[in-house]
């Protein structure tokens, strides 16, 4: 059977592969910093009991105070992980293991006898595996099975480590090999470390995968959909909305071919990025929205009826306008022409609707840009109308936006 030191020696050697690993992999991908904090908490883990297991052989303060308080503090790393993980803020209470070690050994009588220094360090391991199995709970990261799995190995092992803190006080033993148990608690924990480090590299792959197919769908300058993330969103709207209609808008910049020539491409880039946060911001819940060309993009709702898609493109035209891009030598303001089609749920048709959208807003085009065309048949509205009364001249903008609308819905159902 094999003794403490070389149960030590196994640890040691897991936990150091592992953090050069991590450390490795997080040089490759450094936005991903849970790579690092896992890599530093595997780090301090294989050097704080490396210096343990040199009991003996190196002095007492490096291998008894600052071997054990390095091996808690990768407890404190690893909750780090787990919050930069689930994108959250890093609570105070993960420092709590290298806190109950460090006041445990301000009491001579503890840190004199080698069984209340186990027991120390084995509650501090406890209240350490306790923190990350509640923040798995907490979180969000993954699915709730495996969180509540990883959650589960975590409390086994700090019930584990309870047991053998209660041994140490019972047997007070003189060396590490009078703890009959350490070598069978030991091979718990390295069974623990084993399953709790799949679950996280089953977690990771996920995440992975997710990130690889946010990028086949995103567009990499906005961050809005790609033609083939819209073309999935649009289908997932169609199997899943709960409304009668859809409704697909094109959005055409104006003049933007200009913007590049005169202001340049930087300044070009500013305004996509302009323009797709104003319509991610305005987004209905039960919508998509994306680029399906250069100034080109396009959004699906879930509507009840064309007012509700003209009320959206006219909020975002209005918002467009109003907002000023600066550039090196002046202050710019950017136009938008829209174009919507509205079709019954059941008849849905992506390729129909486009069609159908691109002649709504050819027809904003050619009615003088920065406006809104609504098709519905072979109808085909454009709002604001041609002539602006005293009326929009006076009233605010939400309510130029309504008497607009209103007009839509009427011209459409006659």
């Amino acid at each position: 059977m094999i003794d403490v030191r070389t149960a030590f020696l196994l640890w040691v050697i897991q936990a150091g592969t592992l953090a050069i690993l991590l450390l490795a992999i997080w040089l490759h991908a450094r936005e991903q910093r849970y790579h690092l904090w896992f890599g530093l908490g595997f780090a301090l883990q294989a050097i704080g009991l490396g210096m343990v297991a040199l009991r003996d052989q190196i002095p007492d303060f490096l291998s008894i105070q600052i071997g054990n308080v390095l091996s808690l503090l990768g407890f404190v790393c690893w909750g780090k992980a787990m919050c930069s993980f689930d994108g959250r803020r890093t609570p105070p209470y993960i420092a709590l293991p290298a806190v109950i070690w460090i006041l445990g050994n301000l009491v001579p009588q503890l840190r004199a006898e080698l069984g209340y220094r186990m027991a120390i360090y084995d509650v501090a391991a406890a209240a350490g595996l306790g923190t990350l199995g509640l923040l798995a709970l907490k979180g969000s990261f993954s699915t709730r099975r495996y969180r509540v799995m990883l959650a589960t190995v975590w409390f086994l092992q700090a019930g584990a480590c309870l047991v053998f803190a209660y041994l140490a006080t019972r047997i007070m033993p003189q060396t590490f090999n009078e703890m009959t148990l350490a070598v069978a608690v030991s091979i718990v924990g390295l069974v623990s470390f084993v399953t709790a480090m799949t679950l996280i590299a089953k977690m990771m792959m996920d995440r992975s995968e997710e990130r690889l197919q946010a990028l086949v769908r995103t567009d990499p300058l906005t961050g809005a959909l790609n033609r083939r993330g819209f073309t999935e969103a649009y289908q997932q709207l169609v199997d899943s909305a709960p409304s009668a209609a859809l409704s697909l808008l094109i959005f055409d910049l104006d003049h933007f071919k200009r913007v590049n020539d005169v202001y340049g491409h930087q300044v070009g880039d500013r305004v996509l990025l302009e323009f797709a946060e104003i319509c991610k911001s305005l987004l209905p819940q039960r919508g998509a929205f994306g680029r399906t060309g250069g100034e080109e993009f396009a959004a699906v709702l879930a509507v009840s009826e064309a007012r509700d898609a003209a009320l959206f493109a006219e909020t975002v035209r209005l918002a467009l306008a109003e907002r000023s891009i600066e550039t090196d030598t002046e202050t710019i303001h950017v136009t938008t022409s829209i174009g919507i089609s509205v079709s019954a749920l059941a008849a849905a048709d992506l390729k129909k609707m486009m069609s159908q959208a691109d002649a709504a807003l050819y027809a904003a085009k050619a009615q003088g840009r920065n406006r809104t065309s609504v098709k519905a048949g072979a109808i085909v509205v454009t709002v604001p109308p041609e002539r602006a009364d005293d009326f929009d001249q006076q009233a605010d903008r939400q309510v130029a936006i309504l008497k607009r609308i209103a007009a839509v819905a009427n011209n459409l159902h006659d």
